[in-house]
């Protein structure tokens, strides 16, 4: 699977979906993918799928995004809190440090934020099942697009 790599915009990867294992490429991408932390972490939809699907991959573990909801929390200290949430109960919980923003930026706004954080823009984009916009998401990554 071709991906965007989020935190280097015009880097791309391979994700082999059964390992989790990643190896560098270039070509059309299908999702993003955060290289950073004990395991990478995608969001992607495979144009191979017969049914458009949209899922969430860290490591070796993937969920079809239909089946689960992610929530992204940040706690009093700094910490922030990734979960994915399925019939079963929490299927993955990270807890990872707020990004480095450097000096003080009054400019420094939401976008910004989810610009440095993956599994905080991840979480905004799996919260409505139902919107228009989750399904022009899955739709544009089926179809890929050039990283920039």
């Amino acid at each position: 699977m071709l991906l965007q790599d989020y935190d280097h915009h015009g880097r791309s990867w391979t994700l082999d979906p059964r390992t989790g294992l990643l190896s560098p490429a270039s070509g059309r991408c299908h999702g993003f993918v955060h290289a950073g932390g004990e395991a990478p972490a995608a969001l992607y939809a495979d144009p191979s799928d017969g049914e458009p699907t949209l899922w969430f991959q860290y490591g070796r573990r993937r969920w079809d995004c239909d089946a689960v909801t992610a929530h992204q929390s940040t706690g009093p200290n700094g910490t922030r809190r990734f979960t994915v949430e399925g019939a079963r109960g929490t299927a993955l919980e990270l807890l990872y440090p707020a990004p480095d923003t450097g000096p003080f930026d009054p400019t420094y706004d939401w976008m910004d934020a989810e610009g440095d954080d993956f599994f905080l823009w991840a979480a905004g984009r799996l919260t409505d099942v139902d919107t228009p916009s989750r399904t022009t998401l899955l739709a544009h990554f089926r179809a890929g697009f050039l990283p920039t």
